[in-house]
C-alpha cells in the first residue's frame, strides 16, 4: 500500500487463495498442475496440428482451432499465478497485473460463448443442411463469426477490467480469492458498485443468453435430424458438446448472473476451477480427440516424425 496526500492507495492485493493449510495446499498443488499442463499441452498440440494438416482445413476445425487458442489465454492467465501461490504457501499480485488478468480471463471467457455458437450453427449447416454446407459456411462467414467472438469478448473485458479499478480501494487488499475475478473485487471497493453489478448483468447476460438460445436452438435441430436417422454416435457427439456447454454456461451464469449478496468465496472458488482449469483441458477430448479425422492427422504427424 502507498499513502497519498495522507490516504492510503491500495498498490498490491493479497491472494488468500484456498486454504492456509500447507499440507492441503501442496496436495492442490499435486493435483492441479498435471491438469493444468494436460490442458496447456492438449489444446497448443490441437491448434498447431489443425494449422500442419490441410484436411483439418475445414470450418469445423478452423472453430476448434480458436477455441483451444482462448482455452489456452484461460488456463495461462490463471492457473500459473494459482500454482505459484499454492507452491510458495502465499501470494500477491499488483494492481496493474490483477486489472490485466481480470481483463484477459474475462475476454477469453465471453469469446468462447460466442464461438461456440458459432460451432453450434456450424455443427447444424453441416448434419442439417448437407448439401448446401458450401453456401452455408463460407471462409469469408467462418472469419466474420470469430472476429465478433473476439471483439465481443475484448469489449467485455475492456468494460468490466476499467470499471472495476477506477473504483476506489481504500486500506481493503485482501482478494479472497485464488486470481483477480470480477466479483471479488467489486467485494473490496469501498464505494458504490451498483453501476458496475449492472454492467456484468447487461454485458455478460446478453452474450451469454444469446449464445446459449443459439447453441440451444442449432443442437435442438440436429438432435431432431439425427434422432430421425437414428445415427447413435451422431447423437452420442452431440450429447457430450451440449455436456460441455452446460458445465460451462452453468458455472458462468451462477458466477455472474446473480445477486451480489449470494457471493460466497469458498463455494465460488470451487465453482471457478471448472471454468478456469477443468474445461479448458476437457474440451480437446470433448471436441476433437474423439474424432477419427483428428486421429488420423495424428497418426500422419507422428509417422513424418518418426522418419
Amino acid at each position: 500500500m502507498a499513502h497519498h496526500n495522507g490516504t492510503v492507495v491500495v498498490t498490491t492485493f493479497i491472494l488468500l487463495g484456498f486454504t492456509s493449510r500447507r499440507n492441503l495446499q501442496l496436495l492442490l498443488f499435486s493435483c492441479f498442475l498435471p491438469i493444468y499442463l494436460l490442458g496447456l499441452g492438449g489444446n497448443l498440440c490441437l491448434a498447431i496440428l489443425i494449422r500442419a494438416e490441410r484436411p483439418l482445413h475445414t470450418p469445423m476445425y478452423y472453430f476448434l482451432s480458436h477455441l483451444a487458442l482462448m482455452d489456452l489465454c484461460s488456463c495461462c492467465t490463471v492457473a500459473p499465478k494459482m500454482l505459484l501461490g499454492l507452491l510458495k504457501g502465499h501470494d500477491t499480485i499488483p494492481v496493474p497485473g490483477c486489472a490485466l488478468q481480470m481483463f484477459f480471463f474475462a475476454a477469453a471467457s465471453d469469446a468462447e460463448c460466442c464461438l461456440l455458437a458459432a460451432m453450434a450453427y456450424d455443427r447444424y449447416a453441416a448434419i442439417c443442411r448437407p448439401l448446401h454446407y458450401g453456401a452455408a459456411m463460407p471462409q469469408r462467414l467462418c472469419r466474420l463469426l470469430v472476429a465478433v467472438s473476439y471483439a465481443a469478448g475484448v469489449t467485455s473485458g475492456v468494460i468490466h477490467s476499467s470499471m472495476a479499478f477506477r473504483l476506489p480501494f481504500c486500506s481493503a487488499h485482501t482478494l479472497d480469492h485464488f486470481f483477480c475475478d470480477i466479483p471479488p473485487v467489486l467485494a473490496l471497493a469501498c464505494a458504490n458498485t451498483d453501476l458496475n453489478q449492472l454492467l456484468l448483468l447487461v454485458v455478460c447476460g446478453t452474450i451469454q443468453s444469446i449464445s446459449l438460445a443459439a447453441i440451444i436452438v442449432s443442437y435442438g435441430m440436429i438432435l431432431c435430424t439425427v434422432g430421425q436417422s437414428g445415427s447413435r454416435r451422431a447423437i452420442s457427439t452431440c450429447a457430450s458438446h451440449l455436456t460441455a456447454v452446460g458445465v460451462l454456461y452453468g458455472t458462468l451464469i451462477f458466477m455472474y448472473l446473480r445477486p451480489e449478496s449470494t457471493y460466497a468465496p469458498q463455494t465460488d472458488k470451487m465453482a471457478s476451477v471448472f471454468y478456469t482449469v477443468v474445461i479448458p483441458t476437457l474440451n480437446p477430448g470433448i471436441y476433437s480427440l474423439r474424432n477419427s479425422e483428428v486421429k488420423r492427422a495424428v497418426r500422419r504427424r507422428l509417422a513424418k516424425w518418426g522418419h
